[in-house]
């Protein structure tokens, strides 16, 4: 059978990257949004400084929704965080309804944020507007840029046969995402043919990458993007070798990827970092988190859940954190890894993962991973079987276990207190009772 113009351009060798390359698969559209809304909503109150860069779109409309439900009870730290604009339509200014930067007014209304750099594509200057954007990204690392999809590979709008070190620039519009847009302007020969977009050099610089992905027509471009060689025909692919990417879909949308068992997986797994600060080497993950690791990987092994959630907030001295890491060790083909890095101390570690594995949906069982001295774990995670979860734990050996099991005993004191300040500071995302809109197998 002949490969469609896609395929013909990015077919090759098969990737074996186990992290990125492998996806969340999830059964809804909006199970996807909402998953990206509490991702991004934990990466806000890991780092009430974050800048980052959110996408337009029809895909992203429930994450948005989560965030306003945070925002709406308070529980959302966003009053320092910089939101920085991902592309706009050239000749479309900030007043314009139609334009990316009022979607993003929209859809964030009531979500307090410390700053928005947005960019104006009624600019006189058009190219002077865009390296003023690209100057005001430079200022600082991006720590957080979530992104769609496109149907011809692209991201942002770096279309096909974007440059890998491209920045801010002004792009011509491929054919297939102006008629992808022409809903939203009342018909093709209204959609703009050139807009200004972030590019590709400031994604693969940023900490972390979420890609939400929703729909059949996506599958093409998504298998492209994670499944043969990485190619500019195919922007999204080039993005794969990011240590922290994330890739959340839906069953239609995978329908041409190499099923996994871990799709239909109603158990999830969550893996405790651990940094003793003057002890574990800088910039390194601790000994403790790989033996955790693998200890998880073996459990991976015997029965591949639906996701891996690999916790640890601490940081070393203006480096990452040891669930970042982590994430960037994952390395198990088939089983994808999701962050989680608001959580503290391990009680927090409990409250923070517990509205990830609601979002996700299905979810029955969870086993948590541990070092076996850790012995407060199963009184940390006990409320979980409040929700009507199974729990199981799967110990790691490794460690120092005199010294580490006394700094266990030691804190007992406290965790009674811990575990009730913690959970009485989640916020669970409501229940979707959601149909199946397809099935990825």
């Amino acid at each position: 059978m002949a490969h469609t113009h896609l395929e013909a351009a990015v077919v090759g060798a098969l990737s074996s990257d186990g992290g990125g390359g492998t996806p969340v698969v999830l059964d809804h559209p909006l199970r996807v949004a909402l998953l990206g809304g509490e991702l991004v909503a934990n990466r806000l109150r890991a780092h009430p400084r974050l800048r980052v860069i959110l996408p337009t779109g029809h895909t992203p409309l429930g994450m948005y929704a989560a965030l306003r439900g945070h925002a709406a009870d308070g529980s959302l730290p966003a009053r320092q965080a910089t939101l920085f604009q991902l592309d706009e339509y050239l000749g479309l200014g900030p007043d314009d309804e139609r334009s990316y930067s009022a979607y993003l007014r929209r859809e964030l209304a009531g979500v307090r944020l410390g700053a928005v750099a947005g960019l104006d594509g009624s600019a006189s200057d058009p190219d002077a507007e865009a390296a003023r954007h690209q100057a005001r990204l430079d200022e600082q690392p991006i720590d957080l840029v979530v992104l769609g999809l496109g149907r011809d590979g692209h991201v942002a709008f770096d279309e096909p046969g974007s440059p890998v070190d491209a920045g801010v620039r002004i792009v011509s519009l491929h054919a297939t995402t102006r008629a992808d847009a022409a809903g939203d302007f009342g018909g093709l020969e209204r959609v703009p043919q050139r807009a200004l977009t972030v590019g590709l050099r400031t994604l693969l610089a940023a900490r972390e990458l979420i890609m939400l992905v929703s729909g059949e027509s996506k599958g093409e471009a998504l298998r492209a993007m994670l499944e043969y060689e990485p190619s500019d025909r195919c922007p999204a692919s080039l993005l794969r070798g990011h240590p922290r990417l994330t890739v959340v879909c839906d069953a239609p949308a995978a329908r041409l990827l190499r099923s996994q068992p871990s799709w239909h997986s109603d158990r999830a797994v969550i893996v405790l970092g651990h940094r003793e600060p003057g002890v574990s080497v800088e910039q390194r993950i601790s000994d403790e988190s790989r033996a955790r690791l693998r200890r998880a990987e073996r459990e991976c092994r015997a029965e591949p859940p639906r996701a891996v959630i690999l916790t640890g907030y601490t940081r070393t001295p203006g480096g990452s954190s040891e669930a970042e890491q982590m994430k960037a060790e994952w390395s198990l083909s088939g089983v994808p890894a999701v962050l989680e890095e608001a959580g503290r101390n391990t009680a927090e570690n409990a409250s923070r993962s517990l509205p990830l594995i609601r979002a996700i949906g299905g979810v029955r069982r969870v086993t948590v991973v541990s070092s076996a001295w850790h012995v407060r774990v199963p009184y940390f995670f006990a409320p979980y079987r409040k929700l009507g979860l199974r729990l199981s734990f799967a110990w790691a050996l490794h460690g120092p276990w005199w010294r580490l099991l006394w700094q266990e005993l030691q804190g007992a004191r406290s965790m009674a207190r811990q575990r009730d300040r913690a959970m009485g500071a989640m916020r669970l995302p409501a229940e979707l009772e959601l149909t199946p809109v397809g099935d990825a197998s």
